[in-house]
């Protein structure tokens, strides 16, 4: 397979051109193109290049409203509530950001909802800003339905992925935690299928409930829950927060973020964020020190986000690997 190498403003001037041209505006073009290239510097490539074609086919096909009108309304001092208007989640996220930190540094705590929504990439991408803004993030999103519940046959629940954000106390990033309640991302099983691979045991089930390594079997069925009913009640827990609380629409009735049927899917988010100045100001810093060096002195061990830290890293320096022929498809657009 032929590659090439691009750097980070590179992966951002690509996604935008083919965005626009699909018809988003450039705010919006600009939002989602920013997280593409996080998704590719941090080595998450699931969640990068790859999906620019499928956002500017869902721009064509009516699954995103390219015409969308983020309405932003400060609900409450300490509540914010976005509404995406169908359209991408990166922009109605970016409205609402700057007033979810104001009033979580005036008020010690706030949160902000996004309703009638769309894919919002890697979660982590978001929560990590409201960390490097001085403040613990906690972040939710929900999706289509892939995950049935444990000796149910109907997925009920999407991957619905939470993430926590921590700041070192010192203006950087102690950690970010983000994890899904499936083994594994519905889009790595994707990656799977379209490259005719098979999956290992564990990742997921036919449309019957049965265990399968069979990618294309397992995009008709169920993902595998992490631990299984925990991972379907972590999955819950966000589907209360990015779906219930938020006012969008429940993983089981919203379309799928993949294909061109179904119309909007109008998923939502949902972001808290933690004022350290306000609930621990003598201590957080060394306190989030101390636990952080507990687990990376430990052989062996890792802190979570660490190896996306390394990724992304490496990449500032060489840039990323992508597929010519990736790179060609988006250019084409």
């Amino acid at each position: 397979m032929s590659t090439t190498f691009l750097n980070r403003e590179e992966i951002e001037q690509v996604a935008i051109k083919a965005l626009m041209n699909s018809g988003a505006s450039k705010t919006a073009a600009s939002a989602l193109a920013k997280g593409v290239a996080a998704s590719e510097m941090d080595g998450i490539a699931s969640h990068g290049l790859v999906y620019v074609p499928i956002y500017c086919e869902h721009l064509t096909c009516g699954k995103v409203n390219p015409n969308a009108k983020v309405v932003v309304d400060h609900a409450a001092p300490s509540a914010i509530v976005v509404d995406a208007d169908s359209g991408f989640a990166h922009p109605a996220i970016d409205a609402g950001f700057d007033l979810l930190i104001e009033s979580a540094k005036k008020n010690g705590c706030a949160a902000m909802s996004i309703r009638n929504s769309y894919n919002c990439g890697v979660l982590g991408f978001h929560s990590e800003r409201i960390a490097k803004a001085g403040m613990t993030g906690l972040g939710f999103t929900n999706a289509p339905a892939s995950i049935m519940p444990v000796g149910g046959n109907k997925s009920i629940i999407g991957t619905n992925p939470f993430s926590v954000a921590v700041p070192d106390g010192k203006g950087g990033v102690a950690f970010v935690l983000d994890q899904s309640a499936s083994v594994v991302a519905k889009s790595e099983i994707k990656m799977h299928a379209q490259a005719g691979r098979s999956i290992p045991e564990g990742w997921a089930y036919d449309a019957d409930g049965n265990p399968t390594t069979d990618a294309d079997a397992a995009m008709k069925g169920s993902m595998a829950p992490v631990g299984g009913y925990k991972g379907f009640g972590a999955g819950l827990l966000v589907e209360v927060f990015a779906a219930v609380m938020a006012g969008a629409t429940l993983s089981q009735d919203a379309s799928p973020f993949a294909g061109t049927a179904g119309g909007p899917p109008r998923t939502g988010q949902f972001f808290f964020a933690a004022s350290p100045d306000v609930f621990s100001p003598d201590v957080f810093g060394d306190r989030i020190q101390t636990l952080t060096s507990s687990i990376v002195a430990q052989e062996g061990a890792h802190l979570s986000g660490s190896e996306r830290v390394s990724a992304r890293a490496a990449h500032e320096v060489n840039g990323v690997e992508v597929s010519v022929a990736l790179l060609e498809k988006i250019q084409a657009i």
